[in-house]
């Protein structure tokens, strides 16, 4: 079985055209097609069914690429592995997480593993835990931090430590500078901006998230929580609450998303309120490079 084959039969399905695989591939059609043909030949299998539009693979065309894939990423892993004996380790690191998360718990990590492995450098991606899921999933990113609950049929962890949730605000709320802490009680009737996530690939919708803990919290403690807003986005409710508009309602490790704005933050209490756990997630069964090895390592 050629190596030159399979991966022409891998472009050709992400594709979904012979026509449009060629063009990636910068080669012509009819060459295409007449190596597609002998590569079923060879494996005296049919792998896709043809229609007028569009190519569909049969079952034996589908086990055909999962295996493709993982033949094709142990190749590119042995290739880059073979290079770093030589070298030193090198490559590029792909790697989603949350805006929160990103501005707390990597730079720091970032800037002691590229003092060790110069040659490494970095394609970042920032979403919800959602988005980092589906970026997973999609190959096109290696690692993600995100918050749990992750679907474990899918996806293996490395747990990190979990955080208070904070709320961010300007003096102009009428509260002053002289704690670190601040009561939940005493954001009764106050503006609150709640960051919530929001149904999408994982089974979030099976847990409680910390805008569910605030509201129950508040409500054990007599009264309903005023809800200004409630965002996916924590970005936009720093920047209202840095307009005076509201107190976001945010974890720990955000605080230094907005580092020159004129924000105190406060970690509430009585009770504490914790955020969701988050995890560093990768790709079940996927081989992972050696620079994503590396790297995971600082987070053991």
């Amino acid at each position: 079985m050629e190596i030159r084959r399979m991966k022409y039969f891998v472009t050709i399905v992400e594709e979904g055209q012979i026509s449009l695989a060629a063009k990636k591939l910068n080669m012509a059609q009819p060459p295409l097609s007449q190596q597609l043909k002998l590569f079923e030949e060879e494996l005296n299998t049919k792998l896709f069914e043809r229609h007028t539009r569009k190519l569909i693979l049969t079952e034996e065309g589908k086990f055909l690429y999962e295996k493709s894939i993982e033949i094709l990423e142990m190749i590119e892993k042995t290739k880059q592995e073979m290079k770093e004996i030589s070298s030193g380790i090198a490559g590029t690191l792909s790697i989603g997480m949350l805006p929160s998360l990103g501005a707390e718990l990597i730079p720091e990590k970032v800037k002691d593993f590229h003092r060790k492995y110069p040659k490494v450098s970095f394609k970042v991606w920032e979403g919800d835990s959602n988005r980092i899921m589906e970026l997973i999933e999609n190959r096109i990113v290696e690692l993600g931090i995100v918050r749990l609950p992750i679907d474990k049929d899918i996806f293996d962890s490395l747990n990190l430590p979990s955080e208070p949730i904070v709320a961010a605000m300007s003096e102009n709320m009428g509260v002053t500078r002289d704690s670190d802490y601040i009561n939940l009680e005493d954001l009764k009737g106050k503006p609150l901006m709640l960051l919530r996530s929001y149904k999408g690939t994982s089974d979030y919708s099976t847990s409680v998230d910390a805008v569910d803990m605030m509201k129950s919290s508040c409500i054990e403690l007599g009264f309903d929580p005023t809800i200004l807003c409630e965002s996916s986005n924590i970005v936009p409710l720093l920047n209202w609450a840095n307009c005076d508009i509201g107190i976001a309602i945010i974890p720990k490790s955000a605080e230094k998303i907005m580092p020159h704005s004129k924000l105190m933050f406060k970690q509430i209490i009585n009770p504490e309120i914790m955020s969701r756990p988050s995890a560093l997630i990768w790709l079940k069964n996927r081989h992972l490079s050696s620079v994503a090895v590396k790297f995971m390592e600082y987070f053991r």
